[in-house]
């Protein structure tokens, strides 16, 4: 009598999902795939990063050096261009442009560096690029 009230109902009902929960299962393939993928890498190269499951980004660390120093060194060629003589550097609004941008930046990156807000270290940078170029043109 499988037709009778007594009978259980079949196991395999259809349920609808939520957003979240499809969400959360394509979370869960994405990083099932992430994790094989760096399986494999770790498998193809020996570098110590990748061994313990770190892959190298130099865009997203923010304790990358390298930005800091960049950006430094550009900050300190304009600035240097703003106090030598005929360097086409000494007057006019793109000095004033390039101090700000380029001490901006390193301001930026050297917050971020430090873990702190990467917006206020551009203001920063800025207001003192303004501060040289205004002391250049005096000097």
């Amino acid at each position: 009598m499988t037709n009778s009230a007594a009978a259980p109902l079949p196991s395999q009902v259809k349920k609808t999902q939520s957003r979240s929960e499809r969400r959360a299962r394509k979370m869960r393939t994405a990083n099932a795939a992430e994790r094989a993928e760096q399986k494999v890498n770790a498998e193809l190269t020996p570098d110590a990063n990748l061994a313990k499951g770190k892959t190298s980004n130099a865009f997203a660390d923010k304790k990358n050096i390298m930005w800091v120093l960049l950006s430094g060194a550009m900050a300190l060629t304009f600035i240097v261009m703003l106090f030598l003589p005929d360097t086409g550097m000494g007057g006019g609004i793109i000095s004033t442009y390039s101090a700000m941008l380029w001490c901006g930046f390193f301001g930026a990156a050297l917050w971020r560096y430090r873990t702190a807000n990467g917006w206020a270290g551009f203001a920063y940078g800025s207001v003192i690029g303004l501060v040289l170029q205004f002391i250049s043109q005096i000097i």
